[in-house]
């Protein structure tokens, strides 16, 4: 795997740096440089060799940045819709950074010691008819990174569709992207927000009561071991996915859900900002499962929920039910 970074002292802990020279722009390979000048953008970096996350050989290139201007993820979809061309699997780390966000545009806080990744995989061999699937699998991936980092000990659990939750508190969100041309995917864009070190101040909502940390919850760890993790997860999923479709990917997070058998309000879609300060749910009651298509099945409801924002039944005490 190749690392592109204007850090290089931070990097310790990001899978097994083999070695590693200053470069200039100029002199990378082309789609080398024009990764590094969207997402770097200096004209001086470093650029190394390290050892693939997983599964072995999957990764191309991972470039990390002490600091982003802006959403990389935002980043990414725009270069990419406007034609840049990947040279593999590539990861996009920030160490730190503004303008970042989860759903529809709702603020995530950066915070020093915090995982802020976006991962793009081109030519996925994917079909379009089966990208409903792909929100289970960055959230599976952080799942499975703190499984293997804690040897099981510790294992968030998912809410409903892409919140990461731990002992009650939010820890991380995911975002899902799809370029498609014809049927067929042409790339896949994911992105993770992990709080490794630090919970940032966030005002408690029903959404979101409290957020916390792995260090809060007793896990050790650094951004770039919890990112080599992340990374290996999301191979291993996307390896899995493309071999053995989605039956064992909606298992896994069926497993892992924390809204099944829970009381629950689904509320409808909001936008940053808005508060729910005498908002009636559209709907209130007990998850029994979740469809093929991430639906949610409740107790006494004839329809699936294909859409809304959930907040557990106690959290929403303060809104008008």
């Amino acid at each position: 795997m190749i690392v592109l970074c204007d850090c290089a002292e931070r990097l310790a802990g990001l899978a097994r740096i083999e070695e590693g020279v200053k470069a200039l722009v100029e002199r990378l390979p082309s789609s080398e440089r024009a990764l590094w000048q969207v997402l770097g953008g200096g004209a001086r970096l470093w650029r190394g060799t390290a050892r693939d996350p997983g599964p072995p050989g999957f990764w191309s290139h991972a470039a990390v940045v002490a600091e982003a201007p802006s959403s990389q993820f935002d980043i990414l979809r725009e270069s990419l819709a406007r034609g840049l061309q990947l040279p593999g699997p590539t990861a996009a780390i920030a160490l730190s950074g503004r303008g970042f966000h989860g759903q529809r545009g709702r603020q995530w806080l950066s915070a020093p010691g915090n995982l802020h990744l976006c991962a793009a995989f081109p030519s996925p061999g994917f079909a379009a008819r089966e990208a409903y699937v792909l929100p289970m699998l960055p959230a599976l991936a952080v799942v499975d990174a703190v499984d293997a980092l804690t040897g099981g000990t510790v294992r968030p659990g998912i809410k409903w569709v892409n919140d990461l939750l731990l002992e009650g508190r939010k820890i991380g969100g995911v975002l899902t992207a799809t370029q498609v041309q014809g049927d067929h995917v042409r790339v896949i864009l994911l992105g993770v927000g992990l709080n490794v070190a630090t919970a940032p101040p966030v005002p408690p909502t029903p959404f979101v009561p409290s957020v916390g940390s792995l260090a809060e919850a007793g896990v050790r760890t650094t951004w770039a071991e919890a990112a080599s993790l992340v990374m290996a997860a999301l191979g291993r999923r996307m390896s899995d996915l493309a071999t053995h479709g989605a039956g064992r990917l909606l298992d896994a997070y069926r497993a892992a859900s924390l809204v099944i058998g829970r009381e629950v309000c689904l509320f409808a879609d909001s936008e940053p900002g808005e508060t729910l300060v005498g908002t009636t749910p559209m709907l209130r009651g007990t998850v029994r499962d979740i469809a093929a298509d991430l639906s949610l099945v409740l107790e006494g409801v004839e329809t699936p929920v294909v859409s809304g924002r959930l907040a557990f039944a106690e959290d929403c005490r303060d809104v008008r039910a």
